[in-house]
């Protein structure tokens, strides 16, 4: 399974064991309708696949892994890690840099990190974003209100574990037919090919990640519509949910997933900050409208 050097919200790539024997063999067309990283979509067996997301933000990082090579994405990180003195174990190794407890290397790493959060925020480019995110806290991609990215420096630098996974996530793009595609959920023109499996991964209703806020009872309601609509045509489709978090139950989802078959998944959010570990306990689930022994 590959991996992605972004940390976009709802990654599923510690569920991907669990959620491909319901993806796999089924089409040879997957359409993922919120892409986020596209991770789901471009570990799948399908060879043509849909990535789609109403988040331009998102798109303009898909579309720059999905149009440079690894090499160059490479190249154009370690000129901003020259340009802004950034540390790099990747060349000088991890104990040339000494690190304070708990601290990483975010102490080297401060002046050079805000000054570049500036620059970005003045004149935003998707090469100066991805930097931000790799040298940011948990690899985090958050804006403030006002649009400006806002995520403070992390611990860790560019390191050949990252080198990896941008190498694996930029070739990728490379072994298939990639679509990039920005529209709402709700856009019919997504719905356009019968034989595709289509998935959903929505923001969840009932968890409190700054992503999920955004997320409101209607547009889920509008969702089960769709699912329900799509059925109905003979659509097959595989949906990734939350049923209960942290004594929270979906209670919609619950009631409307009695007509399809659900499926329990394994997963432990571990949230962790310099001083404390929190454990978020979610069950999630997989919902699809046809049977499938695994």
């Amino acid at each position: 399974m590959i991996n992605s050097p972004l940390n976009y919200t709802g990654n599923k790539f510690k569920l991907l064991n669990q959620i491909m024997p319901y993806i796999n063999n089924k089409s040879n067309t997957l359409i993922d309708i919120f892409g986020g990283s596209g991770l789901v979509a471009l570990n799948s067996d399908c060879e043509n696949i849909v990535i789609n997301d109403n988040n331009p933000i998102t798109i303009s990082l898909l579309n720059y892994f999905k149009n440079n090579s690894s090499d160059s994405i490479i190249k154009e990180m370690d000129s901003i890690i020259k340009e802004y003195g950034f540390t790099d174990t990747f060349r000088n190794g991890l104990h040339f840099y000494k690190e304070e407890k708990h601290e990483g290397l975010s102490l080297y790493n401060k002046a050079p990190f805000n000054k570049l959060k500036e620059d970005y925020n003045n004149n935003p480019t998707t090469e100066k974003l991805f930097a931000l995110i790799v040298f940011g806290f948990n690899h985090y991609i958050r804006f403030n209100s006002k649009g400006l990215y806002n995520v403070p420096v992390g611990k860790v630098d560019f390191s050949n574990s990252l080198r990896e996974k941008t190498k694996e996530y930029t070739n990728a793009f490379r072994e298939k037919k990639v679509v990039i595609s920005m529209k709402d959920f709700r856009d019919e023109s997504l719905y356009k090919d019968k034989k595709a499996l289509y998935y959903f991964d929505p923001p969840y209703l009932i968890t409190q990640a700054p992503y999920n806020t955004l997320w409101k009872e209607s547009d889920e309601k509008d969702l089960l519509n769709l699912l329900d609509k799509l059925n109905k045509k003979g659509y097959r489709f595989v949906l990734s949910n939350v049923i209960s978090s942290n004594g929270k139950v979906n209670e919609l989802l619950k009631e409307w997933a009695v007509k399809y078959n659900m499926y329990y998944l394994n997963r432990k959010y571990l949230n962790s900050n310099y001083r404390k570990k929190n454990i978020t306990i979610a069950q999630e689930v997989l919902i699809t409208n046809f049977k499938e022994e695994v």
